[in-house]
């Protein structure tokens, strides 16, 4: 189970940190933007939360306090912290506040995913600062700044660095798979922020760290599919289609943080000749029953599912139902347990820019229903249990070495090592 953590413990040092050069002082006019900003987050959250009663915490009293501290703030950064406190006490993972988006854009070039308990580094961007100083996949993270990533509070640690309080320059200390101890400062790739949609903005920085590309490949009578989100149900469909004529199916669910409610539909659908209960949605409106129907011609083989700590919403789901249909079995480790239903809110307002005016974006993402799976459970902040847990070493990562992947295969009656698994997807 996941534990309650400080929130104001974890934003107040990087409001304070001196990771990069101290901000601008805080104008009237933007502190103005600030309340208003404050006042919108307030009425984004009282209108849609899928709890009325907001987990006992006085909504009133949280925006009284803010809207205090908002008139001592000293700079944009500090009221971005201050705003994005008040929804980060809800201790929800899909309920956030996002800060107008900054001219420019800051690029890490290096992801860290928690593996079992801790944090590895799981990808460098070749010709980063991060390669050229040494920071290496497969380096455990002892510390990022001033924190100790863990389970519970990583999540936090990626929003507040992406988008309340983004860094010029990280000290991270890392273990070495030979156990050798460095410390690193990184310094970030700073570059013109591309245009686009707000909301589309923050999901490409959301999943920066992730693979973005599908993958579809056979093996002897296995066929593996790796799906990074889900998106378009008309490509579910046709994987799905083709899967039909093999043995076996591995789902390569890693990384992937969900995505549309109609591509998990089409997948459960093809997974059952009749109609499955997924579980019950409670919003403002009341509760109803997520149901999948079957079809006359689904895949009939044997099912693995891989997930990781990064899969997440959709991904989850899929996991669980096929674990409580006893339809497959689900391998790796235990997942994000970031199961609820969101809504994301644009909101404009005015900006000063080098004196002239301009409109600026910003946005809240709230959740609007809680998911009970169909054995009356909630996988938020627990996660799905693998059937198996798998996991890699921090010297498979730096090899490149896939055991997951090869224990499904192997499973499955075919043959292949933890080094061909590990250039399978190549």
């Amino acid at each position: 189970m996941f534990t309650r953590i400080a929130v104001v413990v974890l934003l107040t040092p990087l409001i304070t940190q001196p990771a990069q050069p101290p901000a601008p002082h805080l104008s009237s006019f933007d502190r103005g933007n600030s309340l208003s900003m404050l006042k919108q987050i307030k009425e984004d959250l009282t209108k849609n939360y899928y709890d009325p009663a907001f987990h006992g915490m006085d909504v009133d009293k949280k925006v009284a306090d803010a809207a205090e501290r908002l008139k001592t703030a000293a700079s944009a950064g500090e009221a971005s912290a201050i705003l994005a406190d008040v929804l980060l006490q809800l201790d929800d993972s899909h309920t956030k506040f996002y800060p107008p988006e900054r001219l420019t854009q800051v690029v890490y070039g290096w992801g860290v995913t928690m593996i079992g308990d801790a944090p590895y580094v799981t990808w460098v961007k070749k010709g980063s600062d991060a390669e050229r100083k040494g920071l290496s996949r497969g380096d455990r993270l002892l510390a990022w700044n001033r924190f100790e990533p863990t389970r519970a509070n990583l999540w936090q640690i990626h929003y507040v660095y992406r988008h309340v309080r983004p860094q010029q320059l990280q000290r991270v200390i890392v273990r070495k798979p030979d156990g050798a101890e460095k410390t690193i400062d990184v310094e970030s790739e700073v570059r013109q922020r591309p245009a686009g949609d707000l909301e589309e903005l923050i999901r490409r920085s959301e999943d920066s760290y992730r693979t973005e590309t599908d993958f579809e490949k056979a093996i002897g009578g296995t066929f593996v599919v790796a799906l990074s989100r889900f998106g378009d149900p008309k490509d579910v469909e046709r994987f799905m289609k083709k899967a039909r004529g093999y043995k076996n199916l591995v789902l390569d669910l890693r990384g992937n943080g969900g995505g549309l409610v109609v591509a998990i539909d089409m997948l459960l659908s093809w997974c059952f000749d009749h109609e499955v209960k997924i579980g019950v949605e409670k919003t403002r409106k009341g509760e109803h029953a997520e149901v999948t129907k079957g079809r006359k011609d689904p895949f009939t083989g044997t099912i693995v599912v891989l997930v990781d700590s990064n899969s997440a919403s959709a991904s989850e789901v899929t996991a669980r139902v096929v674990q409580l249909e006893k339809r497959g079995t689900v391998l790796g480790d235990r997942t994000a347990g970031a199961v609820m239903t969101s809504m994301f809110f644009t909101h404009t307002l005015g900006h000063e820019l080098g004196g002239v005016g301009s409109v600026a974006f910003y946005g809240t993402s709230i959740t609007v229903g809680d998911l009970r799976m169909a054995d009356g459970a909630s996988l938020e902040k627990v996660g799905v249990v693998p059937d198996e847990i798998v996991l890699p070493t921090g010297a498979d990562l730096a090899a490149d070495r896939d055991p997951v992947l090869a224990r499904a295969i192997t499973m499955l009656g075919g043959t292949m090592t933890a080094e061909q698994a590990g250039k399978f997807y190549k």
